[in-house]
């Protein structure tokens, strides 16, 4: 009995140390945590923590108990955040470097050190929580970007996501669960892959520009043709040994053989250049540009790719206004895709989402405000230009007005009291169909009669609007989900003349982008920043997290 009475004291004295042990514990990492509770932006052993009331929330939920009581589990969350750099992220917004450093001396000393203990253990879960956030939403808050913006963040809600990170930390499957929150869409995937690609070409080259001096045609000789023949070959579109008979010395001037050409024109196609393998100013520029920027292009359209992942349905259009192009997905695979025409600098073309939910078949065109001092002009030069362009006058009210009494010459936008709306036709500006997505713009895509344009390489040449290529295959390929529709309807409905709405039985989600960097045919595509939108967007994404315009968490919202 005595053995038992001693026994039965040993193991309550070891509870009680054990038990007074987490309670001290608790107590430091409550202490250490206090300050966040305001939500003020506060400093843990001198490093900036960056979900401070969120981490707050974390840990009063759960009484100050640890989130990473395995260690040797919690090390290999290094990995994780270390591998944001593939992501187009940088993993020292998680606190890398200090979590590298604070890891090595905790293991150096069996992990003895309560207060170091404490800092790796609120440091690991703010990097971990904000990376995650930072894959869902991306970093930088497009909206602060971009007052037209209006995407939606996917928001979480707080208890849910609080008792999956516990069973995923239980689990050991934190690693997977972030991967999954990565963008879906088609593109991302691969281009992280040439993101490897160019920060590979930019550690493995030392980089210097290629003197430009002559246009060098097909067949000529040039001193550059050495150092374009070698940039061409680091980027993959020669191989090692061409051009075959340039051998001679580099000092000499080297000709510019038809291997090299081929190699040019497959260069200027993936960067949005004329392929005609005559090397300008334009192709020598984008040969000049350094690997390492190409690597920052490419980060930001990663950045922008995780903007989208908020409710994305398996179907939708994307217009990638930097690319010229309009994107239909359908399963998440795309189906399809067009060449189109966009705002000009001045009427840029802005960044925004909603639903297409009808075509319009023989539309009019009501001109807006902005453009009637375009057709006033004509009038002014040509009295007639109203009949032979099939315009009419009307009334706010749509009421039609005698032009033939209208002093052109003393009207202006600001004084003109109708409205020009130009009847259906061949030479209709909207071309003979247009697709409707409300928004507060009054921006909409459509035909036009003006099919010269889209041979341009560089295509910014509208009011606002966007045109397409080829609208009757969208038309077609939109409306041919509705019930009852066949191949004939459209041409039917187009050959009766008359303007008429014609309905998607489900509206497609719309997407309005501006990718600088995207895929096209499996391979990487680098399009103009003709709306200059990167340099602020690569500015924004590298500033460090808490001096970032930031994303929001998504969470928060949940909590206040």
């Amino acid at each position: 009995m005595m053995h038992f009475n001693q026994f039965k004291s040993a193991l309550l004295l070891i509870l009680t140390l054990v038990s007074t042990n987490v309670f001290a514990s608790n107590l430091e990492l409550e202490a250490l945590l206090e300050p966040l509770s305001t939500g003020e932006r506060v400093k843990v052993d001198n490093t900036q923590i960056i979900s401070a009331k969120l981490l707050s929330r974390v840990y009063q939920v759960r009484q100050y108990q640890p989130l990473w009581q395995d260690r040797d589990y919690a090390g290999t969350m290094l990995d994780v955040i270390k591998s944001a750099d593939e992501e187009g992220l940088a993993k020292e917004d998680y606190h890398y470097s200090k979590l590298l450093e604070l890891h090595q001396q905790l293991r150096a000393s069996s992990w003895q050190d309560e207060y170091r203990s404490n800092v790796f253990e609120v440091l690991l879960s703010d990097g971990i929580i904000t990376y995650a956030i930072h894959l869902l939403n991306g970093k930088v808050n497009p909206s602060m970007l971009g007052k037209t913006w209006n995407y939606d963040e996917t928001h979480l809600d707080f208890d849910t996501t609080l008792k999956q990170l516990e069973e995923h930390i239980k689990a050991h499957t934190v690693a997977d669960a972030i991967a999954g929150l990565a963008p879906k869409i088609a593109p991302y995937q691969q281009l992280k892959q040439y993101l490897a690609q160019y920060k590979d070409l930019a550690a493995r080259y030392p980089f210097s520009p290629i003197p430009y001096t002559e246009v060098i045609k097909p067949g000529s000789t040039s001193p550059s043709v050495q150092g374009i023949a070698t940039r061409l070959t680091e980027l993959g579109y020669l191989a090692a040994s061409a051009p075959a008979d340039n051998s001679a010395a580099v000092s000499q001037p080297l000709t510019y053989d038809s291997t090299l050409e081929a190699a040019v024109r497959q260069f200027q196609t993936d960067h949005s250049l004329k392929a005609d393998g005559v090397i300008g100013a334009g192709t020598m520029a984008a040969l000049n540009v350094p690997y390492s920027q190409r690597v920052e292009q490419i980060r930001i359209n990663l950045e922008r790719a995780r903007w989208l992942s908020a409710n994305l349905r398996a179907n939708y259009l994307i217009v990638n206004l930097a690319g010229y192009e309009l994107l239909l997905f359908k399963d998440n695979s795309l189906s399809w895709r067009t060449d189109i025409i966009i705002g000009k600098i001045n009427a840029k073309t802005p960044l925004f989402k909603s639903k297409l939910k009808y075509v319009v078949v023989n539309p009019t065109w009501t001109v807006p405000r902005s453009i009637s001092t375009e057709i006033i002009n004509h009038l002014r030069k040509d009295p007639d230009y109203l009949q032979k362009k099939h315009f009419k006058v009307v009334e706010g009210s749509g009421t039609p007005v005698d032009a033939s009494g209208i002093d052109w010459h003393s009207m202006t936008r600001k004084n003109f009291p109708y409205w020009f709306v130009q009847e259906p036709g061949e030479d209709n500006s909207l071309g003979v169909v247009k697709f409707i997505f409300p928004n507060q713009y009054s921006i909409y895509l459509h035909d036009t009669p003006a099919k010269s344009l889209f041979e341009q390489t560089d295509r910014a040449f509208s009011h606002g609007c966007i045109r397409v290529k080829d609208p009757l295959v969208l038309a077609d390929k939109l409306l041919s989900a509705n019930a009852n529709w066949s191949s004939n309807t459209l041409s039917s409905k187009l050959s009766e003349g008359k303007t008429e709405n014609l309905f998607l039985d489900e509206p497609l989600d719309i997407l309005i982008m501006y990718w600088t960097v995207t895929l096209k045919d499996g391979k990487i595509k680098f399009y103009n920043d003709v709306y200059k939108r990167d340099p602020v967007l690569i500015e924004a994404l590298n500033r460090p997290t808490y001096e970032g315009v930031l994303a929001d968490d998504g969470l928060l919202n949940t909590m206040e």
